[in-house]
């Protein structure tokens, strides 16, 4: 692209950008207008504060293409709708929709109170009436259940449609009102359908076929799905790998098996008997399965295991061509209970659906894994090794343009190539806080001069993990206000803490201490943010944690994140092992790459939990000497790479206290 064509693009971007951009922002902009152009995928690393959000829109949202804009959580949906609003206070009229559940849409409270999802889509479903004759939804479902009864259902079209609960009549909108919210939040969408009786759910629907930008969770990436040249923007996808892998992934359990044999016999027909025999079969071989936990198997065991208990390859077609019989199944049900029942709940249909893809996916991307994590209830996972097919159903849609965009994307040629992507556009941009207001510091060497590292030789090492202690104890006394410690996974953190237990070492903090467990809830977080925004706190935390990901901890709250060892993934998980042995078979040194992309996107993560914005100040500390090699520093996202430096193993530690003492003084 010629200069002044850039200049020109960047001026026209200027009428949608709220505020006075950064010239990193023009430059991610004026990328993202390129792409847009052109066409293509792109992979945008922006670092943490940078008002990505802002520029995405403001650089899509004057183009002629509809912009689908996925995220993970739903602040971070609040946060796009939050940002287009910004826009159209500039003078515009950017129609937008947040892609919304029954359980935050509804307009019963009770039932959004609920969080269940079959609940929500059946109670929903069973109070919506036709105002010709007053028929029920389960009379209208009993006749074509595999349409309106879905996840994805569509009701009937050619009659008009309400809702009917305690506040009344509720209507279901067919087409789209004049006065609907134009730019239609969940908080707007609720306050539309309370005004004027029309359901929010179904409103947002209607409005998601037509609208400017779509926001949604990553769940509805494969529902909308109509993205012939629009632009679909992928917020927050540093973990879009295991999120692709895991939307064409499958898992069947012993208690799923249990429950369908439970529907069978309570519908008593002699037209399901075969099926209730073909369920009979699968518990016997979970019961009895010759398999080890975690085992590793091919398509062509499990099939032999099948056979041995009665489910022979045949029996197996004929339970798979019996797709009347399991909507027949679901009719009885409906009739029995005198309620709607969505396909989704049903668990006959689950194990339809299990063996169904089992045998149609393509053995070379999958391996099976037999898992007794719950000795009652044992799984068969089938599980998918290749983001690709999922991330080649996207493109087959034949979008204009993707857009994947994080703070932390590092590294990105590896990301892109296991995407199956040959030549995308690829850019990491410079941070937009200061450089005095980062500093990452790679310790190789303890307060008493062990040699740090987590090598799971060394794991058990009485005096490295001492070390390990008092190193962290003499950081955190000089480092003011709130401290995140991150370990690699829960039973390193807990063999480390009753360590330092034993010997004094937790006594010595004298700060308060939070301990995330495997089932801390956010409240544990809120806890410590209370303590650390007024005076000195500690959080031990795991990379991959649900701290590590999906919270923040901006200005006082996380004024240092210690990464004690690096994260590489559990080489004992036969998931790990089947991976990184798929991507080696693939290309030489595909599998090594991945297994290091693991580690150090997590790392990237974690530290980048304590810089939310553009004056927030805080330190990384790296304790491990293995995060003082070249290779390793070149996997850290660019805008910490430029700002770690290594201290010498030969330094006093006196040193290394001083300089954090002089970077908070500053």
């Amino acid at each position: 692209m010629k200069e002044d064509s850039a200049k020109s693009i960047s001026e026209q971007i200027k009428t949608y950008f709220p505020y006075t951009p950064y010239p990193q922002q023009e430059m991610y902009m004026r990328d993202v207008a390129s792409l847009v152009e052109k066409g293509g995928v792109g992979f945008l690393e922006a670092p943490t504060g940078f008002g990505k959000t802002i520029a995405i829109l403001a650089a899509t949202v004057g183009t002629p293409y509809r912009v689908f804009y996925y995220s993970r959580t739903h602040a971070q949906m609040r946060q796009v709708a939050y940002e287009l609003e910004k826009i159209n206070e500039l003078g515009h009229n950017i129609t937008g929709v947040v892609r919304g559940s029954r359980v935050q849409l509804c307009l019963d409270e009770d039932l959004r109170r609920s969080n269940d999802y079959f609940y929500a889509s059946e109670t929903c479903l069973s109070r919506i009436r036709s105002l010709e004759d007053d028929r029920s939804l389960v009379e209208i479902a009993s006749s074509r259940p595999e349409v309106n009864l879905t996840s994805n259902e569509r009701l009937p079209s050619g009659m008009d449609l309400y809702c009917k609960f305690e506040m009344g009549e509720i209507e279901i909108p067919s087409i789209i009102p004049k006065d609907a919210p134009t730019l239609a939040s969940v908080e707007s969408l609720l306050q539309y359908g309370l005004e004027h009786k029309v359901c929010p759910y179904y409103l947002a629907r209607l409005l998601a076929q037509i609208y400017k930008v779509v926001i949604g969770a990553y769940n509805y990436l494969f529902i909308d799905s109509n993205y012939q040249n629009q632009i679909v923007v992928l917020d927050e996808a540093h973990n879009m790998e295991d999120f692709l892998k895991d939307t064409v992934s499958f898992t069947l359990s012993h208690l799923t098996v249990e429950q369908a044999l439970d529907e069978i016999k309570e519908i008593s027909r002699p037209w399901a008997s075969d099926v209730e025999m073909f369920l009979s079969f699968l518990l016997r071989f979970f019961n009895h399965a010759d398999f080890k936990d975690e085992e590793l198997l091919t398509r062509e065991i499990i099939l032999n295991e099948l056979n041995e208990h009665g489910l022979t390859r045949e029996r197996i077609k004929n339970f798979l061509d019996s797709w009347p019989i399991i909507l027949n199944i679901q009719r009885e049900l409906i009739a029995l209970r005198g309620r709607i029942i969505i396909l989704d709940r049903l668990r006959t249909y689950w194990v339809y659906h299990f063996f169904e893809n089992f045998l149609q996916s393509s053995e070379k991307f999958y391996v099976g894994v037999w898992n007794l994590r719950y000795k009652k209830n044992p799984q068969l996972e089938w599980l998918c090794l290749e983001p690709k097919i999922a991330f080649e159903q996207i493109l087959s849609e034949n979008p204009r343009t993707v857009i994947l965009t994080s703070g932390t994307l590092s590294p990105l040629k590896g990301t892109a190539q296991r995407l199956g992507l040959e030549n995308p556009f690829l850019q990491s941009y410079p941070t937009i806080i200061p450089e005095e207001n980062i500093l990452i510091l790679s310790i190789s060497r303890g307060l008493n001069k062990k040699a740090l590292t987590t090598k799971y030789e060394l794991r058990e090492d009485k005096e490295t993990i001492i070390d390990y202690g008092k190193t962290i104890t003499a950081l955190i006394n000089v480092i003011p206000n709130g401290t995140i410690v991150f370990f690699p996974s829960y039973e390193l953190m807990e063999s480390m803490l009753e360590m330092w237990e034993k010997n004094g070492i937790l006594d010595e903090l004298r700060v308060p201490a939070f301990f995330e467990t495997r089932g801390s809830r956010p409240v544990l977080a809120d806890m410590y943010c209370k303590e650390a925004s007024k005076n000195k706190a500690v959080l031990f935390a795991v990379v991959r944690g649900k701290l590590s990901e999906g919270l923040n901890f901006p200005d006082e709250t996380g004024r240092a994140a210690i990464l004690v060892g690096i994260p590489y993934p559990n080489t004992q998980d036969p998931r790990i092992k089947a991976q990184r042995e798929y991507y080696e078979k693939k290309q030489k040194g595909m599998g090594t790459t991945w297994y290091l992309d693991q580690a150090f996107n997590a790392v990237n993560q974690s530290l980048g939990r304590v810089w939310r914005h553009k004056n927030d100040y805080a330190i990384g500390i790296l304790l491990d000497g293995r995060y003082t090699y070249r290779t390793n520093q070149s996997r850290l996202a660019s805008w910490l790479a430029q700002r770690t430096i290594s201290i010498s193993s030969h330094s006093p530690f006196i040193t290394i206290e001083k300089m954090i003492q002089e970077f908070f003084q500053e």
